[in-house]
């Protein structure tokens, strides 16, 4: 099996790396995955992604920004870039499996935008004929997908829940290949998502304009993967610090909105990295922020940066030993592990 080498991308993408593979380069497989991949994105491009925001957009009255080709296509950048490094190895059946989950990962929005990672099950259609006959091999593309959020079974550990294994009788490292869509997928909110058309005219409703101009402000998202950082660059202007946004039930403020977002991105780091660990390693991201006095103006106000990496030692879980370990919080007959229920145990054996 044609093994990827991180390093080897330099300045291409995963897809096309992929898209130059041969028959060959997959071993004893006899699909033409190259061909598979090229159909599924085909009639996702021009039949589905460019539909994907009319779900919550009819369904939830919800103005999302854009979650159509070029959103997967930053999607793929930004794994490429995590990707290039000098540990990270990718076989040609796991970038398959990849490309096919991110192509997949949103398209569940169709039916509207709550839960949408997990209704991807719910679709019908070509999607799971271009998948191809096999059950188990659509099932893992769908479940990598569907774990970039939400929860499962009410648990937001959706990553955790996946088992590595084999698919036809080729290595699937099914959690990070999940790993690495979640992460890539939060750092491809940048200002390419957004309508400046729609921004300009007032097209978008109040209770969405927050969410376009956060992505407005965030010009650039650079993953440093031999440093083991990603770099953040945002603008705005006096009148976007001025303003406040609707939010749910309450006003907020543009700043308020990039601090909450970089928490959010500094805590889903800290989650994939279980699972990205040790072919990709990112430590920190570096925040700069520029406010500007008007529009296009080169007056600069202030230059805000800060830094978001593991600090401190890390608290005790909650639920202490059982919140870690659940198996013993019902080690026998429905009790925890404790020093009573050993002894209880121990005195039933009579030894």
């Amino acid at each position: 099996m044609k093994q990827l080498k991180g390093k080897e991308l330099k300045d291409k993408s995963l897809e096309e790396w992929f898209k130059k593979r041969q028959q060959s380069d997959f071993r004893d497989l006899k699909t033409d995955y190259v061909a598979r991949y090229n159909a599924l994105e085909g009639f996702l491009k021009s039949d589905v992604h460019p539909i994907v925001a009319l779900g919550p957009a009819i369904r939830d009255g919800i103005f999302l920004n854009d979650h159509g080709p070029a959103h997967v296509a930053t999607v793929i950048n930004r794994a490429s870039s995590l990707i290039s490094t000098d540990t990270c190895r990718l076989s040609a059946y796991e970038a398959y499996i990849l490309l096919a989950a991110i192509q997949l990962h949103d398209i569940g929005n169709i039916l509207g935008r709550k839960g949408h990672e997990a209704r991807i099950n719910e679709l019908e259609g070509r999607v799971d004929a271009l998948l191809g006959d096999d059950s188990a091999e659509r099932r893992i593309v769908k479940e990598i997908a569907q774990a970039h959020g939400g929860a499962h079974n009410g648990d937001a550990d959706t990553i955790q829940h996946l088992v590595d294994g084999p698919v036809l009788n080729q290595n699937v490292r099914t959690r990070f290949l999940a790993g690495l869509l979640r992460f890539a997928d939060e750092l491809a909110d940048d200002s390419q998502r957004i309508s400046a058309f729609a921004i300009q005219n007032d097209a978008i409703p109040e209770s969405s304009k927050l969410f376009h101009k956060y992505s407005a402000s965030l010009q650039s998202v650079m993953v440093d993967a031999e440093g083991k950082s990603i770099r953040l660059h945002y603008e705005m202007n006096r009148a976007d610090a001025d303003e406040e946004f609707t939010k749910g039930d309450s006003k907020h403020y543009l700043i308020d909105e990039i601090l909450s977002r970089t928490v959010k991105m500094h805590r889903e780091r800290t989650y994939c990295a279980r699972f990205l660990q040790p072919m990709i390693l990112i430590d920190s991201i570096n925040v700069k922020i520029d406010v500007f006095k008007s529009k296009g103006s080169p007056d600069k106000l202030f230059s805000i940066g800060y830094r978001l990496e593991d600090t401190g030692y890390p608290s005790a879980p909650k639920g202490g030993i059982y919140e870690l370990c659940p198996e013993l919080r019902d080690w026998r007959d429905g009790k925890p592990l404790n020093g009573t229920t050993l002894l209880s145990k121990i005195a039933g054996t009579q030894q």
